[in-house]
């Protein structure tokens, strides 16, 4: 969920609480051998009604639910991000509190509880995953041999989406002023660094610098920023504040093969990675759309944004040009769209 629309889903539940949700029809199989899209739909909050579907990059067929299709059961309360390591897929679904481990074909191997309310995963080399949580306040690290816990690693704050690199885990927060690292040999909090208020996404570019979205905070006069972190100096190379405490940008995207980072912020931003001193520019409107989850196809960099509606009804998922944001095709997936995975 994301962290600025927690106040929308929760209006959105009671006022559509004498709503049902649209009944699952029948799926065709998926060929999970083809490249395609696996799109984690969260469901709404307390309704158990999370899905993750696959979209067929070559045919265009959809499959809207292969969890269930797979497995003879729902995925669980609210699905928050979808993960591939060594030939497994790890399903982070938060308010069911669990990671499930999938085979290839979408099929359970293992199912990790024990989290508070899990996000995201990052993994290391040394077969180590990190789970952060929206309240453990911290991180636990899972061993992804013997499925459990081994540790739990404080930092005192919600933790977000992180990125693994070398020997760090990188740690965004959105209730704090810091980027938090993590030492994967010793797996203890090593450092902070001060960004501004309320880090949410991270992602790395080719020149190895970390960007950072930022949420910022009125009270404290921070405005919401982009920025770009040099991650073997640790040094702030660029702080671009946006014009507004009114903007809440989010899900930020490395594109590999034009090399701009993409987010949303009502519409979908870019910024030249190769252009510190460039300026954010608008490839994609939102005319009207609710855009919730974005993702970058890393084969051709096309952008993949998905439009949440109503929060009640099945989510469009859209296909763009990674230049001119062109439109190229979409389709339908399940219940608020938050998370993309091609693969």
């Amino acid at each position: 969920m994301n962290y600025h629309s927690l106040v929308i889903f929760i209006a959105a539940m009671f006022f559509y609480s004498a709503c049902i949700p649209p009944a699952r029809e029948s799926d065709p199989s998926p060929d999970l051998y083809a490249k395609g899209i696996y799109v984690v739909n969260e469901g709404n909050f307390q309704w158990g009604n999370a899905s993750v579907s696959f979209y067929n990059l070559s045919s265009g067929v959809v499959t809207r639910d292969i969890f269930s299709l797979k497995n003879n059961e729902t995925t669980g309360d609210v699905a928050q991000s979808l993960s591939f390591y060594k030939d497994h897929f790890y399903l982070v679904v938060n308010n069911s509190n669990k990671i499930e481990i999938l085979d290839t074909n979408f099929v359970r191997t293992s199912v990790v509880t024990g989290f508070d309310s899990p996000r995201y995963i990052a993994f290391n080399s040394d077969g180590k995953g990190y789970v952060s949580d929206l309240y453990a306040k911290g991180v636990s690290v899972l061993n992804t041999a013997s499925k459990v816990i081994d540790k739990k690693i404080i930092i005192n704050y919600w933790t977000e989406e992180m990125l693994s690199f070398k020997d760090t885990i990188y740690v965004t927060s959105p209730q704090s002023m810091y980027l938090y690292l993590i030492n994967t040999s010793k797996d203890v909090l090593t450092d902070s660094i001060n960004i501004g208020y309320g880090s949410s996404a991270v992602t790395i570019d080719h020149n190895n610098h970390l960007w950072i979205i930022t949420s910022g905070k009125k009270d404290l006069a921070i405005k919401p920023s982009l920025l770009a972190l040099d991650v073997f100096s640790r040094k702030i190379l660029l702080r671009y504040e946006f014009n507004s405490y009114d903007v809440y940008p989010s899900k930020l995207n490395y594109n590999p093969v034009n090399q701009y980072v993409y987010w949303i912020d009502n519409g979908i931003k870019r910024f030249d990675t190769n252009n510190l001193s460039g300026k954010q520019e608008e490839i994609i409107s939102a005319d009207q759309k609710s855009f919730y989850g974005l993702a970058i196809d890393p084969f051709n960099g096309n952008v993949i944004a998905s439009d949440a509606g109503d929060y009640t009804q099945r989510s469009a998922i859209y296909m763009y040009s990674k230049d001119g944001g062109v439109p190229i095709s979409s389709f339908t997936a399940g219940i608020i769209s938050g998370y993309m995975l091609v693969k």
